[in-house]
C-alpha cells in the first residue's frame, strides 16, 4: 500500500509538474526575453549617464535594470527543467557576471567599447535561452510572446547604438546596426499586424507601436544636434512600453 501511494504520489507530481511547465511556458519566455532588452538598456543608461542625457532619471533605469535581471534569474531558476534550458540558464549567469562588474564602477567613455561587448555577451546568451524555451514550450502564443519580447530589445539597442555613437564609440558594427535594427523591427512589426489570431486589443496596441515606432524612426534620422538624445531616450522608452504591452497581451490565453 506504501508503495503503491508512493507510486501514485510521484504520477501526481509529474501531471501537476507537467501542468505548471505548459501553463508557465509563455512566462518564462517572457522573463527570458526581458534579459535581452535589458542587456541593452543596460547599456544605453550608462551611456546615457555619460553622455549627461537626464543623468539622474538614467542612473535610476541604471540600478532598476540591474536589480531586475537579477531578479529574473531566481525567477526562472524554478521555471526551467529541461537539461537544455539549464544549461542556457547557466551560459546565462556567466555572462551576466562580467557585465554587472562593467556597468557599476566608474563610468568613462573609454570603458565603452568593453561594456557593450560584455552586454553583447548577455544578449546572445538570453537570446539562446529564450530560443530554447519557445522550442520547448506547448503554448501556441509562445511563438509571438518571443518576438513581440524581441521587438522590446530592438527598441533600446537601438537608442543604445545612436548614443554609442554620440559618446564617440563607433565602428562599422554599429554603423551597420543602425540599419540592420531598423529592417528587423520593421518586419517583426508588419509579421505581428498580419497575425490571423490577433485580438481587438493586440491590433489596437500594435497600431499605436506602429506610430510610435514611425516617429522614432523619423527623429533617428534627423542626426547632429544634441537636443536629439533627449528625445531618442524618451522615444525609444515610448516603444519599449508599448510593446511589452503588446507581449502581455500575448501571455494571455
Amino acid at each position: 500500500m506504501r508503495r503503491f501511494l508512493m507510486r501514485f504520489l510521484a504520477l501526481l507530481l509529474a501531471v501537476i509538474g507537467a501542468a505548471l511547465a505548459q501553463g508557465s511556458d509563455p512566462e518564462a519566455i517572457n522573463l527570458a526575453g526581458q534579459q535581452r532588452m535589458l542587456s541593452q538598456r543596460i547599456v544605453k543608461s550608462w551611456v546615457q549617464i555619460g553622455l549627461n542625457v537626464q543623468p539622474a532619471i538614467s542612473k535610476r533605469q541604471l540600478d532598476e535594470s540591474i536589480r531586475g535581471f537579477e531578479q529574473n534569474l531566481r525567477v526562472l531558476e524554478p521555471m526551467i527543467s529541461s537539461a537544455e534550458g539549464r544549461n542556457a540558464l547557466g551560459g546565462l549567469h556567466l555572462a551576466w557576471a562580467p557585465l554587472r562588474t562593467a556597468v557599476t564602477g566608474v563610468i568613462r567613455q573609454a570603458d565603452a567599447a568593453l561594456v557593450d561587448a560584455r552586454a553583447e555577451d548577455v544578449l546572445i546568451a538570453a537570446e539562446r535561452l529564450a530560443r530554447v524555451l519557445q522550442d520547448q514550450a506547448a503554448a501556441p502564443a509562445s511563438r509571438w510572446v518571443n518576438l513581440s519580447g524581441r521587438q522590446r530589445m530592438l527598441s533600446q539597442r537601438l537608442v543604445k547604438v545612436y548614443m554609442l555613437r554620440q559618446w564617440g564609440v563607433d565602428n562599422a558594427r554599429l554603423r551597420d546596426e543602425l540599419e540592420s535594427v531598423q529592417n528587423e523591427f520593421s518586419g517583426a512589426l508588419a509579421n505581428m499586424q498580419q497575425r490571423a489570431g490577433n485580438s481587438a486589443a493586440v491590433t489596437e496596441e500594435l497600431d499605436k507601436l506602429a506610430l510610435q515606432w514611425e516617429w522614432l524612426r523619423t527623429a533617428l534620422a534627423t542626426e547632429g544636434a544634441e537636443s536629439f538624445r533627449l528625445i531618442l531616450a524618451e522615444g525609444g522608452d515610448a516603444v519599449l512600453e508599448l510593446a511589452q504591452e503588446v507581449t502581455r497581451l500575448y501571455q494571455q490565453p
